[in-house]
């Protein structure tokens, strides 16, 4: 799984929280929430579509609810379960078919965008 650090953010979401006391943790999760949606939207765009008529995996990328684990909150994103099995075949191909990778390439073309993002929408707040 590939996995985005922000370095500072503690500081930042420190002071949010201390400006914007409960309603800190809310800003948090939705900033968490729009900032998936723009990776979830770049794997769509990336994704190689047939043109069977079924669920596509394109259809199906979803951005998790805010998850937690030891303090640090995150999402995932990805394909649901009605495609998911297809997945792991295009992003690292089979014995014969090579692969068509989506997941990884669209998380580091997108990842300075939704740093950026992330960082513009928390510092509205400490205005």
């Amino acid at each position: 799984m590939a996995r985005m650090e922000m370095t500072g953010i503690n500081e930042m979401l420190a002071a949010i929280r201390q400006k914007m006391g409960n309603a800190a943790e809310n800003l948090e999760k939705k900033t968490l929430r729009e900032g998936g949606a723009i990776f979830a939207q770049a794997q769509s765009e990336s994704v190689a579509v047939s043109n069977i008529n079924h669920l596509h995996i394109k259809d199906d990328i979803k951005v998790s609810g805010v998850k937690s684990n030891d303090g640090d909150k995150y999402v995932a994103i990805g394909p649901g379960r009605k495609t998911g099995w297809r997945a792991h075949f295009l992003e690292y191909g089979t014995s014969k078919m090579p692969a068509q990778p989506f997941i990884y390439p669209s998380f580091h073309e997108q990842k300075a965008k939704v740093a950026q993002f992330m960082a513009d929408e928390f510092a509205k707040y400490l205005r």
